[in-house]
């Protein structure tokens, strides 16, 4: 039965941390023993507590695809204890959460939703603290499935993984993550919280700008930007500069909000952030040499807030942007006169942004290399093709998808008694005045 004793484990634990683990292993072979086996556990964190130096034993004594739930105990309290400034202390936690993660069984996880999360959480600061975030990805990929009740779901761990990838720069290992359509937010099942989507929006953000691809980033930080908020909060902010600048790389003007942007930020946003209203002004205005003099006045400002990169890649996007005007008016111009009109330094640096612009297939031209001219040429793509028919079809088939989710969602929230309840509370407030139209201004 669940109390019977199993074999002793050798060493140096005490009777009383032996009959932890023997609980522990016999009794994790089904679910009615599990839930016995949670509140016995529940009980002996203090035990533990006291036997902190031959936690390290009983965890080893411990296999983690049958006994997750008791690892997570041992786990969570030896982690309150690791000194960060011990590398050698650091090591073994680290190697004993990888170990534990990455066999871990997700009925078991779910049981001890909030321990499990307290767990990785320490376990990617053990990681940050050895300079090693990228010994977190796999586990925290793992850790971030076995939590999850559906692929659908949100968790705290999503962020949290997104973070290593970023601080390791291995931004390709979260694309399995950023892949998952998270349309789910049970904060009752994975303890997920309004910050946790946040930073991974932000976060989102951040990678997707890491890989050059600003649209999907400008909506990952808009994402964040637009969430429901009674106060001013950073990481909404730091989304909110980071979309702009985004935005001018991509589209080449500002973001256009929704009205729904809480009115505490569109007023931050509004009179907070001057040195970005003014890059983006120039910006909008076509003004090379004024955004190359903004960068210097206001570079402390964009090296404080992580900036400065994205800030700088807004001068050849601007080029370029000007550069493909050019194509909409001109159907021949010398090298010399587009590096007079785009702001460039001569003919030569003309001539390989061109050529640039003609490789990645952002204009249509050719360049004669013995009169110096650039001769632009109409798109020759009539939507005709095979490619064409399948990338349509592609687009459809998402938007139908896209229709059907949408409607799912909408019929499960029309039956939900704590929405209803806010839309009749919100329903007897006093509606938005003035402050709708900060947003325009």
């Amino acid at each position: 039965g669940c109390l019977a004793q199993a074999d002793r484990p050798s060493g140096a634990m005490s009777t009383a941390l032996i009959d932890v683990v023997n609980m522990i292993k016999s009794c994790s072979d089904s679910e009615p023993n599990l839930k016995k086996l949670l509140t016995h556990l529940q009980g002996q964190e203090d035990l533990l507590v006291q036997h902190m130096p031959q936690l390290d034993e009983a965890a080893q004594a411990l296999a983690p695809a049958q006994h997750t739930l008791g690892l997570v105990f041992i786990l969570n309290c030896k982690g309150t204890a690791v000194p960060l400034s011990n590398p050698a202390a650091v090591q073994v936690f680290i190697g004993q959460c990888r170990r534990m993660l990455l066999g871990c069984d997700p009925e078991q996880v779910q049981m001890v939703a909030k321990l499990f999360v307290s767990v990785c959480t320490k376990f990617s600061a053990a990681c940050l603290a050895a300079k090693a975030p990228l010994h977190a990805i796999r586990p925290l990929h793992h850790a971030v499935c076995a939590l999850q009740p559906s692929l659908s779901h949100f968790t705290p761990l999503h962020a949290e993984l997104l973070k290593v990838c970023l601080l390791s720069k291995c931004y390709s290992a979260a694309q399995p993550i950023l892949d998952q359509e998270l349309l789910h937010v049970d904060r009752d099942a994975t303890l997920v919280t309004p910050r946790d989507l946040l930073l991974f929006h932000y976060y989102s953000g951040m990678i997707h700008t890491g890989l050059k691809r600003y649209q999907a980033a400008l909506d990952a930080f808009t994402l964040a930007v637009t969430a429901p908020t009674h106060v001013l909060n950073a990481i909404m902010m730091e989304s909110y500069k980071k979309a702009l600048l985004c935005a001018l790389i991509e589209r080449g003007e500002p973001p256009q909000l929704p009205k729904y942007v809480s009115p505490t930020i569109a007023r931050a946003i509004k009179n907070t952030i001057a040195p970005y209203t003014e890059f983006s002004d120039a910006f909008g205005k076509s003004e090379l040499t004024i955004m190359r003099e903004l960068l210097t006045k206001h570079q402390q400002v964009f090296e404080a807030d992580h900036n400065l990169g994205l800030a700088k890649q807004c001068v050849p996007a601007l080029m370029r942007r000007t550069i493909r005007r050019l194509t909409e008016t001109y159907l021949t111009l010398s090298l010399s006169q587009i590096a007079e009109l785009v702001g460039l330094e001569n003919a030569d640096a003309a001539e390989r942004r061109v050529r640039e612009m003609i490789i990645s297939s952002e204009i249509h031209a050719t360049i004669d290399q013995q009169k110096g001219v650039v001769h632009f040429l109409e798109r020759p793509e009539n939507y005709d093709s095979h490619e064409a028919v399948k990338l349509m079809e592609g687009a459809l088939g998402g938007a139908i998808s896209l229709a059907a989710k949408l409607q799912d969602l909408h019929s499960t929230l029309a039956t939900d008694r704590h929405y209803l309840s806010r839309v009749s509370s919100q329903d007897r407030q006093p509606q938005w005045t003035e402050e709708e139209s900060l947003l325009s201004k």
